[in-house]
């Protein structure tokens, strides 16, 4: 059984996947520290956007394949259908670029097929400049509200996709409700999915 959590930066997905391990859940994480990309990409975008997006890419699904490999039931604190977001922004000059990143992600659904279900947080844009603010990651620090609005747009279109394709969804907003409201909600939904799993 894969979980996925979905959302753009400074939603809450960390945290989320924190929670979740502390509940005694396995976790696999997202290492931005694998991708030597990304502080170059801030420098040069367009030399360096595609490598930077095509590393996310390769490393996300080379995480997925490991866990699936373990064989246990596990979350994931990202998400395939919010990384098609991210791709379609930032290589959006370039349609060739999306369409061999899109490619890669799509032979990644067929041969690990989709989540059981996808876990998607939502916050303002006002709320994660906040948020971003005082995590002090360099390289998030020249994102705007315009730019936060955009990603989530695009991260809620993706989310609409797999929905579409029958993927579960369970939607939070993280500036509205507090982490124990969350964690209580979805306590109820992973009791459902699990005895839907085992039938």
């Amino acid at each position: 059984m894969r979980i996925e959590i979905a959302g753009a930066l400074s939603c809450g997905k960390s945290t989320l996947a924190g929670l979740l391990a502390a509940d005694g859940h396995k976790v696999i994480y997202e290492d931005l520290s694998t991708n030597p990309y990304l502080d170059l990409r801030v420098q040069d975008p367009e030399k360096y956007d595609f490598l930077c997006q095509r590393q996310f890419v390769l490393d996300k699904i080379s995480s997925l394949q490991a866990a699936e490999e373990a064989g246990a039931p596990y979350f994931s604190d990202f998400s395939v259908a919010a990384e098609r977001a991210y791709v379609s922004h930032y290589v959006a000059h370039r349609p060739d670029w999306i369409g061999e990143l899109f490619a890669l992600l799509e032979r990644s659904e067929v041969e690990q097929g989709l989540p059981d279900l996808l876990i998607h947080l939502q916050c303002t844009p006002e709320e994660q400049i906040n948020r971003i603010r005082i995590r002090g990651r360099d390289f998030e620090q020249g994102h705007d509200v315009a730019f936060l609005r955009n990603i989530n747009d695009r991260v809620d279109a993706q989310v609409r996709r797999v929905a579409d394709m029958g993927v579960p969804v369970a939607a939070f907003r993280t500036d509205l409700l507090s982490w124990s409201e969350i964690m209580g909600s979805l306590s109820d939904r992973l009791q459902a999915l699990s005895s839907a799993v085992a039938a």
